[in-house]
């Protein structure tokens, strides 16, 4: 009875040893976990244009905020998920895009939510805002899916 049991804690600790890092091993497990991470600020945008539509300000600070710390911890799990067998490529134009996403949540929304709470209008400062806003989304998507495509076609198996 108690070799059985130790022939059980060996052979699982075996299979959780041997499990460690298997997901870096292969490219598409790599690629989907980080795309994953990505894909968790679309819900935020969705939130965030819902709530300037609606012109509902205070939801709008709330969805920046929460927003915000999820993209902390986003960037924390890239990070954590280290480069692909020495490529960091992908990694870095993830990070890049994150961070960018990051500097328009913390600067340009902020900006952006108090101008038309204010209800002063400032057309000129308003389209810049936007404009920042809009290139963020616009080199996150093309950065990722650049370094996406040239990830794929490196380490196709």
């Amino acid at each position: 009875m108690m070799k059985q049991f130790i022939t059980g804690v060996l052979t699982v600790a075996v299979l959780a040893i041997s499990s460690c890092g298997s997901g870096v091993k292969d490219p598409a497990t790599y690629n989907n976990s980080i795309i994953t991470v990505i894909n968790g600020s679309e819900k935020h945008i969705e939130a965030m244009n819902a709530a300037m539509n609606a012109a509902d300000y205070v939801k709008a600070e709330q969805v920046r905020a929460d927003w915000g710390k999820s993209l902390d911890d986003d960037i924390k799990k890239v990070e954590d998920l280290g480069d692909f067998k020495g490529d960091a490529s992908f990694q870095k134009a993830v990070l890049e895009g994150l961070n960018g996403y990051k500097k328009i949540v913390t600067e340009d929304y902020p900006k952006l939510i108090e101008l038309r709470k204010s209800k002063t209008p400032d057309a000129t400062t308003e389209s810049a805002l936007l404009d920042n806003i809009n290139k963020a989304f616009e080199n996150m998507s093309n950065g990722v899916n650049k370094a996406s495509t040239e990830f794929e076609g490196k380490h196709k198996g």
